[in-house]
């Protein structure tokens, strides 16, 4: 038996079994596993059984496939198990081969009404993952999803928050969902990317303070500089537990960000604004400030700049302002 990386890279084996040649090659399977993959061909070939590539493969061994590939390549492996257990609850165990556009019909009947369009495409993109997977594998021989369109969605309101509308918000906060708020809006972070915060990738005693970002969702720790009012609330904070912002419940990890920011919106009068557009709030004011799109991709941490776009949103003001410089040109 010889396995080896082919030319792109990808690891195959090679074997004889009862004068057969089999040869399998695999895109995103590690050497251990294409050995056991190699085991189980041996296996099924010498218990009469059908090889790999004639057996029937059902929706179950596909959705294992697919979490074993988010273990090892996703820092939150299991974020998306509700969509793969709705999926297969919906339409049962069937036979992956047999999978037709129905059944994601199907699927999108029973989300319509209780989440929004955009949310339904999200999980459309993992349904997708796992038989595109499969075909990189071997298991497919082709995407049952390829002609499975997207629905149409309305653009979201372009919303980020105002300065005197920070002003409101920090006034009415409590202490911990303060500094959290001002954190937020001067670094960028996401919002894991806030709450998984460890005292040990702050540096506060720098020449230039920064803070590192180890867990991120695209699996890239980045850097970002720390101004003085970020330097100041984290100087203040004390240290609870290993995380930089603490439940006052567990002493762990603070968990309830949704409900209590919304408790303080409602209480500061302002129109409604999810903690993640805190987000958008910075790439808006770096752009407003003239920063450059690349610096603002690198504070935020994008991969693609097309999604950094998405991101900067200007007030009516700075428009007035950009086409007031018409006049001297």
């Amino acid at each position: 038996m010889k396995i080896k990386k082919n030319k792109a890279g990808h690891w195959e084996f090679n074997i004889m079994i009862d004068g057969k040649r089999y040869h399998r090659s695999f895109k995103n399977s590690s050497e251990k596993e294409v050995i056991l993959k190699a085991a189980d061909l041996r296996v099924s070939v010498n218990n009469g059984q059908a090889p790999l590539k004639m057996r029937k493969i059902y929706l179950a061994e596909l959705n294992k496939d697919y979490k074993l590939y988010r273990k090892t390549h996703c820092s939150r492996p299991d974020e998306f198990d509700y969509v793969i257990d709705k999926f297969i609850k919906l339409i049962g165990n069937k036979e992956a081969n047999l999978i037709k556009l129905q059944d994601f019909d199907k699927y999108i009947s029973s989300r319509k009404g209780k989440v929004k369009n955009s949310s339904i495409n999200r999980e459309l993109d993992i349904i997708r993952r796992i038989f595109s997977l499969a075909v990189e594998n071997g298991k497919l021989k082709e995407n049952p999803c390829v002609k499975l369109k997207k629905l149409r969605i309305k653009n979201p309101e372009e919303r980020f928050l105002m300065k005197d509308e920070e002003v409101k918000l920090l006034e009415v906060a409590n202490p911990i969902m303060k500094n959290m708020i001002i954190v937020a809006i001067y670094t960028g972070l996401r919002t894991n990317e806030l709450l998984n915060l460890k005292w040990e990738d702050v540096f506060l005693r720098n020449k230039n303070p920064y803070i590192y970002v180890r867990e991120t969702k695209n699996n890239e720790p980045r850097k970002i500089p720390l101004i003085n009012k970020v330097k100041k609330v984290l100087t203040e904070i004390l240290h609870e537990s290993e995380y930089v912002f603490t439940s006052p419940v567990t002493r762990g990890k603070y968990l309830d960000i949704k409900t209590t920011f919304g408790r303080t919106v409602l209480k500061a009068g302002i129109p409604h604004i999810t903690f993640h557009k805190l987000r958008h709030t910075t790439a808006s004011r770096l752009n407003e400030l003239g920063v450059d799109i690349v610096t603002i991709k690198e504070i935020l941490g994008h991969k693609d700049i097309k999604t950094t776009l998405r991101y900067l949103h200007t007030t009516e003001e700075y428009k007035i302002a950009a086409m007031s410089k018409l006049e001297a040109y």
